[in-house]
């Protein structure tokens, strides 16, 4: 018998109320456009967490294409990296997954459609023998609807632990683009450091003639042995070979920039000098540098998303001990013919309350609470190791900033020391080799130099890593006051 009007529409009624129930009810549901407001806007972008992401980060195609030839400054060899360089999409990538996540745990909060059709051959048989039929078919098709309406807070539970997560990748995001960021800095400090030495070198190659020539014109005059023009000789074919190594540094220095930036070791390109001498200023409190690396490093802030994403699992397993109601609605069709035309519909609660699973809630709770504790102990872990790591750094720059001063000092004393023995030499009251041993330690005090500089930039690079320096919130900023380099 054919159901009444009434009654069909009662059915549509009750499908319509379900549905109105679960979309009012999924209202804080915002959908996947505003989840992607929750990553940072490119692979280069800095995440910042409660506030537009800034736009001034957002690299341009005409920005960042490579031209051979260049003169690159440091920002520019930075934001090339930032763009090029694999691991900041891989990262990126990883919070994009971190934010598809928020989305199907927010999924929970929405009502479950589906459609089903079936069609059988049975044969019902009656034990009594009396009610033989014989075989016969069924069709059915029809809609349901399912809605979760309590399961102890487990949902909530796992919708914080995806936001965490979230957070957590976000954050993650933030700490590759500031070790690309070092990565970059060294490598450019190292290729300044290396054109540095190789000027040393073709200085040393030009002094070690300028003695052959001496040393030739006096030994042509009688005044000395044609020993001190051997010795000079040789003295020249060592700086000979030190110019060749030091080029052949050069050549590396640049491949290394490049393999930074995200480039063929290949690429043709140059890199500006830096403008100042940043190392004269004084260095900033080392507790207030402590106290910055706690509230702005990007990698301990992802620890403790990881701690709150495992707080937020322990209490998802602790709603496994509450009972699940769901509210189920379903309307169809079933007839013996293939086009089914008898209707039925169907409104009720569902109650599913798991009384013993062999103590696998137990064992899950203990899991939970130990992976809680153990992030606990990492952060822990991880906020020592970045105060030693400021530390240190601070430590290594302060050593830096001494060796420059040391080291000015003693190219001074190296080039007075090898100009008065020079002068000696013309008058005949030094020997050939007090000359090559002047010009050895002239060569050697303007290597301690170079070095020194590259030791002291590359101490605040590690530093402002150490402090957890970002682009977007004042990696320009100087550790050692108002300006960087």
């Amino acid at each position: 018998m054919r159901k009444s009007p009434r009654r069909y529409i009662s059915a549509h009624a009750v499908i319509a109320l379900v549905l109105g129930l679960g979309l009012a009810s999924g209202c804080a549901f915002t959908g996947s456009g505003h989840l992607l407001e929750d990553i940072p806007v490119s692979p280069s972008s800095v995440y910042v967490p409660h506030s537009p992401l800034p736009k001034t980060m957002s690299i341009q195609d005409d920005q960042t294409a490579f031209r051979e030839g260049r003169v690159l400054s440091l920002a520019q060899c930075m934001e090339i990296a930032l763009s090029r360089n694999p691991a900041t999409r891989e990262s990126w990538q990883r919070a994009r997954s971190a934010a598809a996540g928020v989305g199907q745990a927010r999924s929970s909060y929405l009502p479950s459609a589906d459609f089903t059709a079936g069609a059988n051959r049975s044969d019902p048989v009656s034990l009594d023998g009396q009610h033989e039929t014989g075989p016969g078919n069924t069709f059915d098709a029809g809609f349901g609807v399912r809605y979760l309406l309590f399961n102890g807070g487990a949902r909530s539970a796992g919708l914080k632990g995806a936001e965490a997560e979230l957070l957590a990748a976000d954050f993650q995001h933030n700490v590759t683009l500031q070790d690309v960021a070092l990565k970059v800095e060294e490598a450019y400090y190292r290729l300044l450091a290396s054109r540095q030495l190789e000027q040393v070198a073709e200085e040393t190659v030009r002094q070690a003639q300028y003695h052959v020539d001496l040393a030739r014109a006096r030994h042509e005059n009688g005044l000395v042995a044609r020993s001190d023009v051997l010795k000079a000789g040789t003295e020249k074919a060592n700086a000979d070979l030190l110019l060749v190594r030091a080029r052949s540094e050069v050549r590396i220095a640049r491949g290394s920039l490049a393999n930074a930036m995200g480039l063929k070791p290949s690429e043709s390109f140059e890199v500006a000098e830096l403008s100042c001498n940043p190392h004269e200023q004084e260095p900033a409190d080392i507790k207030r540098l402590m106290a910055d690396a706690v509230s702005g490093r990007p990698g301990l802030r992802a620890a403790l998303s990881r701690v709150e994403s495992a707080r937020a699992k322990v209490k998802a397993v602790r709603a496994r001990y509450w009972p699940k109601i769901t509210l189920n609605a379903d309307y169809g069709w079933r007839d013996r013919t293939f086009v089914p035309e008898s209707d039925e519909w169907t409104l009720g609660l569902g109650l599913t309350w798991p009384l013993f699973d062999g103590f696998n809630r137990e064992f899950t709770i203990r899991r939970a609470k130990s992976d809680l504790a153990g992030s606990v102990a990492g952060y822990e872990k991880l906020l020592r190791g970045v105060e030693l790591e400021v530390w240190t750094a601070y430590s290594q720059l302060i050593e830096a900033d001494q060796a420059i001063e040391a080291a000015r000092a003693l190219v001074a004393s190296a080039e007075e020391s090898a100009r008065v023995t020079e002068g000696e030499y013309k008058n005949g009251t030094a020997s050939i080799i007090e000359v090559t041993d002047g010009q050895t330690v002239r060569t050697t005090a303007n290597v301690r130099l170079v070095q020194a500089r590259l030791d002291w930039y590359t101490a605040l690079a590690r530093l402002e890593r150490a402090v957890g320096r970002t682009l977007a919130n004042g990696g320009d900023n100087a550790i050692n006051g108002e300006n960087s380099h």
